[in-house]
């Protein structure tokens, strides 16, 4: 069970409001994260401020949905795989990266242009993050691709430990 409540909506301002609102859809994939997050209202408009970031920067969509697939699975955070699929597929991963992710065997499996995304993404969350990789993801979307990736991977990893610590994998 949550340990915070999830219908705070009506004691919200009506800028808060608003920012509810538009975190918590379905589409956002972190709906009730974002539910628990408004019981502070002032760190949770921070953090929806940068969700928005995070759709915006000059990720493809498949891309992203990758990485936040990764963090999910590396994170053992069942609530965001499972509102983190449609949304994955509906961006245009494909079954192999999903169904590898999910075996736990992925980037091994994935063509290189697929694989990459994983495997930049575990080495954020192991703190290993080897200068081959960093070289490689550079190489393929520059220096601003490689912090957008990695603020991506850390964004996803503070939710799903926030999720963890709320107890909404419980709810």
């Amino acid at each position: 069970m949550s340990r915070l409540p999830t219908t705070l909506q009506s004691k919200l301002s009506p800028d808060m409001q608003t920012k509810f609102e538009k975190v918590t859809k379905p589409e956002s994939g972190l709906a009730g994260t974002f539910q628990a997050l408004f019981a502070n209202p002032q760190a949770a408009s921070g953090l929806a401020d940068l969700h928005e970031t995070i759709g915006k920067i000059d990720l493809e969509p498949w891309v992203t949905y990758t990485v936040a697939l990764t963090v999910a699975h590396e994170r053992g955070n069942q609530s965001l795989w499972d509102s983190f699929v449609p949304l994955a597929r509906e961006a245009g991963v494909s079954d192999a990266v999903i169904d590898g992710i999910d075996a736990g065997t992925a980037p091994r499996g994935l063509l290189p242009k697929e694989g990459i995304w994983v495997h930049f993404t575990k080495e954020v969350l192991q703190d290993k993050m080897r200068d081959s990789t960093w070289q490689s993801t550079t190489h393929l979307v520059g220096d601003d691709g490689a912090v957008a990736l990695t603020l991506t991977a850390c964004y996803y990893d503070m939710m799903a430990r926030l999720n963890q610590t709320f107890a909404l994998e419980t709810a």
